[in-house]
């Protein structure tokens, strides 16, 4: 299975002190904003970047400017902090089927723009429940990990490329679970119902594409 992005191992491993901090912020915006602004005063001068939802990286990466992540504040509780990082996770699916699209087979092509049509919907669902729950407008960002999937799709060539990218889809809902599993104990209300249902799916999902790849090898 998938090592998860260093930045987001982060965001995990901070849950447990999230957790408590929602526990203890009460109900008002006030109270809240407390909690949020406590993981940033707490990271100490050692910390990474994202602990208090900045970073150092500026550079460019297939369009998203993660110069942008300074823009993030710490994640007020782990629903928040797992919105955001399945909202960065699908936008690597829907980068990838992007620039898969143009050389898939017929029937790829078509779950290509199914994948993308799907991830591009709850992608942003989630933006939408960010933005009325914690008042967050992010702008989604790809992950190191799925910049390599996307590369690799890119490299394929026209005659290989309905397994790559099967591959590549495959990998990516693999680490969209590990991500779910290492996170669904902590999450509540509908981003856990959210997270539920998207497990079940991609876990289906993964093994019609594990078909399907071996088909076109």
């Amino acid at each position: 299975m998938l090592a998860i992005d260093h930045r987001h191992r982060l965001w995990l491993a901070a849950i447990p002190s999230l957790m408590v901090l929602s526990a203890c912020s009460g109900s008002g915006d006030a109270a809240r904003d407390t909690a949020a602004a406590a993981p940033a005063a707490t990271a100490g001068a050692n910390a990474n970047p994202i602990d208090t939802g900045m970073t150092t990286s500026g550079h460019d990466m297939a369009g998203m400017n993660h110069g942008a992540m300074a823009n993030r504040s710490a994640p007020r509780d782990s629903n928040q902090s797992f919105l955001r990082m399945m909202s960065d996770h699908h936008q690597g699916l829907v980068a990838m089927s992007d620039t898969a699209m143009g050389k898939l087979g017929a029937a790829a092509r078509a779950d290509a723009q199914k994948l993308r049509t799907d991830q591009k919907k709850e992608q942003d669902h989630m933006l939408q429940m960010l933005r009325s729950d914690y008042k967050d407008s992010v702008t989604p960002m790809i992950l190191p990990s799925n910049q390599t999937m996307i590369s690799t799709v890119a490299q394929a060539g026209s005659g290989d490329a309905d397994r790559v990218y099967y591959q590549q889809v495959i990998a990516h809902h693999r680490e969209g679970v590990q991500m779910i599993d290492q996170m669904l104990p902590h999450l509540t209300g509908m981003s856990k119902d959210m997270a539920s249902t998207s497990r079940t799916k991609q876990q289906r999902e993964i093994a019609e594409f594990e078909k399907k790849a071996g088909a076109t090898s």
